[in-house]
């Protein structure tokens, strides 16, 4: 149910004044529509009005977001629109017919200011500035209508649609390198909905545009790696990655080929997940966030099964072959030491050891993968990757080392990455590629780098350990995401052998 507020006119004023369709409004055509409006707050999946309702009163969305629904001949709702804070809903229906078109419901907790319809509409009529945004608004929503259209007929992949959506959201905030981080207000199911998919696809196309490095997804955060949208690969540097549809492949499996560069990384990621898997699991053991980094934790340990299947399904050399098995035969050990169920302090040097063995076999895994190729490269994606890697590794030795029995020794170990990375990222920077992406991606690496690091010196302001661990942590996450970004470009930029 839709619940009144206190009728304070400065709380209608206040809401009104932030909507950017009412900014530079004068004071007595303001008060005109503060006069005849009231505050609604709306809990989620709450109602606001529903289609065919007489139009009696414009909505302004302060807070929260919203979905615009419509109701198909079938039986299936269709949903119009998905509205974020602040704006105006409904805004041709409001000007253009008497009763609304499509229900409107909460999708979150919600605030908003109902203005009399007529009253706007004087308003309306009496300031040409104000006439001259709707107008404005107006034909940007018909621009999105005719291209989304258009991209909805034309073959668009569901990758294509989703980024295309994420992108949207994230307006004019895409630059040449770092990311964007958009939040989803609202459920999958309602966003593919939106976008003309359904939830299975969505969520086989965000897994694309996860692979592809073009997106990392944390619950309901995405972050949107702006150098990985480039078209690289082809190339044309500066122009956005388009995902075309795939056509049929004839004679040998799909799942048998696969460029140098993604070979390299595919082994690489086997690295980086050993090390993320033990930082989960510490996080479980400490206490902190247990719930959270339990779901991390099987995430991972799916994820990285998932990896040791796709190498063995590519049918890989003798050499190959080897290494995988290695890894294949180190992880049961390690599996055992990451149970959530007793995880404790005492349990710590098992994970670190076993965790030590799995990224030696994995690491030996992807050097040979390397140098099967003989492409410089390639070994720029291994070094990319080792770094990848490192920004995990030095987040486990932290965590780990008061647990442990010779935590001097650690701290070397932690020194001794240390070093390597910032070695590994100078050569890195003079690898002889000069693509503006990769430069700029580089850098937020490098900035990064100095954000971790200022993490992990002691700090009196985070004089408890748990403040300490949460703050690595939450550094060496940003960290993998900038290197792992990078690790993509490098991947596209590796040529394939002819023949």
């Amino acid at each position: 149910m839709i619940a009144p507020t206190r009728d304070a006119l400065w709380a209608q004023r206040k809401l009104l004044a932030a909507e950017p369709l009412f900014s530079g409004l004068p004071p007595a055509l303001l008060d005109e529509l503060v006069a005849g409006s009231r505050v609604l707050e709306l809990n989620a999946q709450s109602l606001l009005y529903r289609a065919e309702d007489p139009i009696r009163e414009a909505f302004v969305l302060a807070s929260g977001s919203v979905a615009r629904e419509h109701l198909l001949p079938t039986g299936n709702e269709k949903v119009l629109e998905l509205a974020q804070a602040p704006q105006v809903l409904a805004l041709g229906e409001l000007l253009a017919r008497t009763h609304y078109g499509a229900s409107c419901r909460a999708l979150a907790h919600s605030i908003v200011v109902a203005i009399d319809i007529r009253r706007l509409r004087v308003v309306i009529q009496h300031d040409p500035a104000l006439s001259w945004r709707i107008m404005q608004a107006l034909a940007q929503r018909q621009c999105a209508i005719e291209f989304d259209v258009t991209g909805h007929h034309s073959g668009a992949t569901g990758a294509q649609r989703i980024l295309d959506y994420l992108l949207a959201q994230a307006g004019d905030r895409i630059g040449l390198a770092g990311e964007t981080t958009v939040v989803l207000k609202a459920s999958k199911k309602i966003i593919a909905a939106r976008i003309g998919m359904t939830p299975e696809s969505f969520s086989r196309s965000l897994r694309q545009l996860s692979d592809q490095g073009v997106v990392v997804v944390e619950g309901r955060k995405v972050h949107i790696q702006h150098a990985a949208l480039s078209d690289i690969e082809t190339g044309r540097s500066g122009q956005r990655l388009r995902f075309a549809r795939k056509t049929k492949a004839h004679g040998e499996p799909s799942s048998a080929r696969i460029a140098p560069g993604a070979l390299v990384n595919l082994c690489g990621r086997c690295r980086m997940l050993s090390q993320r898997m033990a930082i989960a699991w510490a996080l479980i053991a400490a206490g902190l966030s247990v719930e959270k980094a339990a779901v991390r934790l099987r995430r991972l340990m799916h994820e990285f099964e998932r990896v040791l299947a796709r190498l063995e399904a590519l049918g890989l050399p003798d050499l190959l072959e080897s290494g995988r098995s290695a890894v294949v035969e180190a992880w049961p050990d390690y599996r055992a030491a990451l149970a959530e169920e007793g995880a404790t302090p005492a349990r710590a040097e098992w994970v670190l050891a076993s965790s030590e063995t799995v990224l030696d076999a994995a690491d030996r895994l992807t050097g040979a993968a390397e140098h099967l190729f003989g492409l410089p490269d390639a070994h720029y994606v291994n070094v990319a990757g080792r770094n990848r890697m490192l920004s995990q590794r030095i987040g486990k030795l932290f965590v780990l080392r008061e647990w442990v029995a010779e935590p001097v020794r650690i701290q070397d170990e932690i020194d001794a990455a240390t070093r390597e990375f910032e070695r590994n990222l100078d050569e890195l920077r003079h690898s002889g590629r000069r693509l503006p992406e990769l430069s700029a991606q580089l850098q937020e690496v490098s900035d990064q780098w100095q954000r971790f690091l200022r993490a992990l010196a002691p700090d009196v302001m985070r004089a408890q350990r748990g403040q300490h661990v949460r703050a690595v942590v939450g550094e060496a996450d940003r960290l993998l995401r900038h290197v792992d970004t990078a690790v993509k470009l490098y991947e596209r930029l590796t040529p394939t052998p002819a023949g």
